[in-house]
């Protein structure tokens, strides 16, 4: 019988402390609510803040990558801008160094127009004097003209004419117009044949055919030299020569 009531009180005993415990949570204050509520909001606006911190870093990795992209394409473009100008400023001197020759040129050529016009005969020999002194200075092109000049003005087989197409084929061949120089001396010799001058004219030609890479017509020269002025200078320089053209 007393182990019957013990076991009864246990158990209202046990009962009463579920029912206290149901009572006390159901009598938290307003403010309590209030501050549990608030708790889960803000463990929610943290957490989309985070998820909104996530997507930042994100687009900043992004803008990071584009910026290193973009840096490349504009170093690119820069490179490729350099290289336009430096072509351009080349293109500059040199079209400065043409502008330049061309002024040189008009500056001369307004000075030989303002020099008095000698008698017939006195032109011819000044005028020969002058591209003389310009084939000196290396000015081809201008002794030329002066040269050409003097020649269609000269009597035909006279001294001034000998002297002025000789000095055309040296000038011609010093600027490196082979082909024209040996054209130019075969003019001398046909028009000269008996001249001292003929064996220059012969050497000339060799070695201008010799320069053209037509090795056979130049030995042919040089074999016609030897042959013909054995004993002169152009002659005994051609016995040397000779063994320089390749067969």
């Amino acid at each position: 019988m007393n182990k019957n009531m013990n076991c009864s009180k246990k158990v209202f005993w046990v009962l009463g402390v579920f029912f206290l415990a149901g009572f006390l949570n159901s009598c938290k204050t307003k403010g309590e609510v209030r501050r549990e509520q608030e708790m889960e909001r803000l463990k929610t606006e943290v957490k989309e803040a985070k998820d909104i911190r996530a997507d930042v870093d994100t687009t900043v990795e992004e803008l990071k990558l584009e910026v290193a992209r973009l840096s490349s394409v504009n170093e690119e473009q820069a490179a490729i801008h350099r290289n336009l100008a430096e072509e351009l400023k080349n293109e500059v001197m040199v079209l400065q160094q043409r502008i330049q020759a061309l002024e040189q040129r008009a500056v001369a050529e307004e000075l030989a127009l303002k020099q008095p016009a000698p008698k017939e005969s006195q032109a011819t020999t000044a005028s020969y004097e002058l591209g003389k002194k310009l084939y000196d200075e290396g000015k081809f092109d201008e002794a030329l003209d002066v040269l050409r000049e003097v020649h269609k003005k000269s009597s035909k087989n006279s001294e001034q004419a000998k002297k002025t197409q000789f000095l055309i084929g040296e000038v011609l061949y010093s600027a490196k117009d082979y082909a024209s120089a040996a054209l130019e001396f075969a003019e001398f010799r046909k028009a000269f044949s008996k001249d001292g001058l003929v064996p220059t004219a012969i050497y000339r030609q060799a070695w201008a055919f010799k320069n053209l890479g037509k090795n056979k017509e130049s030995k042919l020269f040089f074999q016609d030299l030897i042959e013909r002025y054995p004993s002169h200078p152009m002659g005994q320089r051609a016995k040397n020569d000779i063994k320089k053209v390749a067969p």
